[in-house]
């Protein structure tokens, strides 16, 4: 005789984070809340080591670094909303934070282009600003300071040379002294750094502007992502009948 066994099999548990929108758009707005952090660090960074050369610098890297900033101070207090249509889900609150989301991928759309286009022509973009810059030298303690600091940190001379100064009144900062040199000590064109500072400058900029263009098109992916989701979700509160949780 067939005995028939029936084995009441427990269906798998739905994390409630996943089927609930307060918690699926809380997270999805703490990851949000996240990209803006970094954004904001990136930023900040960036402006402070452009103000170290301030004087050399045409007005477009602080452009970028401003842009960055502003973008940063949007998804923060954006992400206030979205924390805010979380707890409420209403529609609205949510469907005004995707339209902000939206608008936050376009300028970080943006900001890859103009640091993909200035890591090109970073060199290029300071040299004349430079020029002008280096004609204070002899006049201006605060220039003076900037190119004798630029020099030897960066162990280049001049703008393009060591020709860029008068053979006999080439800077200090322009020469490399190895230690125990005693004084007095001349700075020669034979002994002066071989690389000009508008190319060695360029290159650091350049540089900067890859890590921030990396980064800024790491995070418009991750946005892509969390535009999305909240799009699906502002979807459900509007349509669809969901879980309410006290």
């Amino acid at each position: 005789m067939a005995m028939n066994l029936k084995f009441n099999v427990p269906k798998p548990k739905v994390p409630k984070f996943l089927k609930s929108i307060r918690y699926t758009l809380a997270a999805v707005n703490g990851l949000f809340l996240i990209t803006g952090i970094v954004l904001l660090i990136v930023g900040i960074v960036l402006l402070i080591q452009y103000t170290k050369y301030e004087e050399l610098l045409t007005q477009r890297f602080f452009n970028i670094s401003g842009f960055v900033i502003a973008t940063a101070v949007i998804v923060l207090l954006n992400s206030g909303l979205g924390f805010y249509g979380a707890i409420s889900e209403q529609f609205y609150f949510i469907a005004g934070y995707v339209l902000l989301l939206l608008i936050v991928l376009i300028f970080e759309i943006i900001i890859v282009v103009l640091c993909y286009g200035l890591r090109n022509d970073a060199a290029s973009e300071i040299r004349s600003t430079m020029l002008q810059s280096l004609q204070l030298y002899t006049t201006r303690l605060d220039i003076a300071k900037i190119w004798d600091d630029l020099q030897m940190g960066f162990e280049c001379c001049g703008v393009g040379s060591n020709f860029d100064y008068i053979s006999n009144q080439i800077p200090v900062s322009c020469c490399h002294i190895d230690y125990g040199t005693i004084s007095p000590f001349e700075c020669r064109p034979q002994n002066t750094y071989s690389d000009g500072c508008a190319t060695v400058l360029g290159e650091w900029l350049s540089y900067n502007a890859y890590v921030v263009a990396l980064t800024a098109l790491i995070i418009t992916c991750l946005q892509i992502i969390i535009t999305s989701m909240s799009g699906w979700l502002a979807w459900r509160s509007k349509f669809e009948e969901v879980e309410l949780e006290s």
